[in-house]
């Protein structure tokens, strides 16, 4: 593949480096690392490159396309693709609670599959919750829920429903995969109330999992887009928004180091019990040291080190 180092960022618009390559034959072998189990032939992947941008760090895929339709069928499908619970979906909660109380208020759910977090909020007094998905099957399904849910994209519901205003509007896990953030954020905007609150939630990259571990479904075809505190920023100044983070409490730096070390050792799909990881400690001490000198350099948000999600809210200014 011909390495395109001048591809510009789909935030920032500047130039990028080139990080890797990551072709067909290497995607696949990594998912059938991942999963323990081989995908089927007829999945259609094609060769990424890993670009990172020049200004506000974003890692990104060239080409920005996401992965295909079989592709999709075949990993959603795998045991615990899809949680049922995400430490975001309860954080927002928190906050909308905290700030409304008694209040009407409306709240937009984009990329919401099934409905697990649309039943979870359904204990917000005085809200309506309006859902979007663009897979038939999960919209189905939050409609045999009762929940009031549109086939639709983000951009396709603005349009169609532009007097509709909201005064929350949530997307979990769905930017990574988007290949116009910035387009698909402006969206949000145009139905958003005025002093309403946007709350997006992404892995944070590099995942603290990643110093010696690849994730491949971290990585396109799965993930196209690889967010930070710098290119959350500029997304943010690029939008004209004001932007907050919020993070869970990262697991300490030796419990990141043990991790990343039995990663690196054992792979994901092994049960290593506390005496076989000791041992392969006491054979390897210098990886297990690097491991963690390399956890200790890692980002610091809101001046705590980083999760491995980040929560971030954007407000008009």
């Amino acid at each position: 593949m011909t390495k395109n180092i001048l591809n510009k960022c789909p935030v920032c618009d500047c130039e990028s480096i080139h990080i890797r390559s990551l072709s067909q034959q290497n995607i696949m072998s990594e998912l059938e690392d991942y999963f323990a189990e081989k995908p089927p032939e007829k999945i259609e992947i094609i060769d990424y490159e890993i670009q990172q941008c020049k200004n506000c760090s974003l890692e990104y895929s060239f080409p920005l396309e996401a992965g295909s339709q079989s592709f999709y069928q075949w990993v959603t499908t795998r045991a615990g693709y899809y949680p049922t619970s995400r430490w975001e979906w309860f954080a927002v909660i928190e906050q909308i609670d905290k700030r409304e109380r008694q209040n009407s208020i409306s709240i937009l759910d984009v990329g919401c599959g099934g409905g697990n977090f649309l039943e979870i909020a359904k204990k917000l007094s005085n809200t309506r919750i309006v859902g979007l998905d663009t897979t038939p099957e999960s919209v189905q399904q939050c409609q045999t829920r009762g929940f009031e849910v549109y086939c639709e994209t983000i951009e396709s519901f603005s349009n169609k429903f532009s007097s509709e205003k909201f005064n929350y509007i949530l997307s979990f896990h769905c930017l990574e995969h988007i290949s116009q953030p910035k387009q698909f954020i402006e969206s949000m905007l145009s139905v958003l109330k005025p002093m309403g609150s946007i709350f997006i939630s992404t892995p944070y990259s590099p995942m603290s999992v990643e110093s010696d571990w690849f994730d491949i479904l971290n990585h396109p075809p799965h993930h196209l887009l690889r967010w930070n505190k710098k290119s959350y920023e500029e997304l943010a100044d690029q939008l004209g928004c004001e932007i907050k983070f919020y993070m869970p409490q990262a697991n300490s730096v030796m419990a990141r180091t043990a991790n990343n070390f039995s990663l690196s050792k054992f792979g994901k799909n092994q049960t290593v019990s506390k005496f076989k990881l000791f041992q392969e400690i006491i054979k390897n001490p210098t990886l297990f040291l690097n491991i963690f000198f390399d956890q200790l350099k890692r980002d610091r948000v809101n001046k705590t080190i980083a999760a491995d999600i980040v929560l971030v809210e954007l407000k008009l200014f």
